[in-house]
């Protein structure tokens, strides 16, 4: 009977060239996530620039024209800001719904980026053995990275 309850005690050896491909792996799933999640958005801001474009210029006006109306209130002015952020609200519908096809594709590979970075890497580097700890200074190769670069 020890002999079984033994067997069972025992923890098979994880091999670790088999966690440490999984987790490259994993990195490149995260960081496959976010690449597409980048593109999709530079898909959507091409497709939108219009409606996009529309909404800042009837947006600028509107505060023009407020500012006007602090400065000299009229009753002209003030109609035209109360037309104009009628118009605001129809161009951010109309901006919202060109986008939302967009938004759909993009939501799940952000929630997907998010898990991985607060979830699946930290509980990947734990076991392999390299908890997460923090760090308040830079290592040297990272401040050479990100120094400026002379012109």
């Amino acid at each position: 009977m020890k002999s079984k309850q033994a067997k069972q005690d025992t923890v098979p050896v994880v091999d670790m060239q088999a966690l440490q491909e999984a987790f490259v792996e994993l990195v490149g799933e995260r960081w496959g996530y976010y690449v597409a999640r980048r593109v999709t958005q530079q898909d959507m801001t091409t497709a939108t620039k219009d409606q996009a474009k529309t909404v800042r210029d009837l947006a600028k006006a509107v505060n023009t024209a407020i500012e006007e109306y602090i400065a000299n209130a009229s009753d002209d002015l003030r109609t035209q800001i109360l037309n104009g952020r009628k118009a605001v609200a129809d161009a951010k519908k109309t901006l919202k719904t060109a986008r939302a096809p967009f938004q759909k594709k993009m939501s799940p590979l952000a929630k997907a980026v998010r898990y991985m970075d607060n979830v699946a890497i930290p509980d990947s580097l734990k076991e392999l053995g390299h908890p997460i700890q923090p760090r308040f200074s830079l290592s040297d190769w990272v401040q050479d990275a990100i120094k400026p670069k002379q012109k």
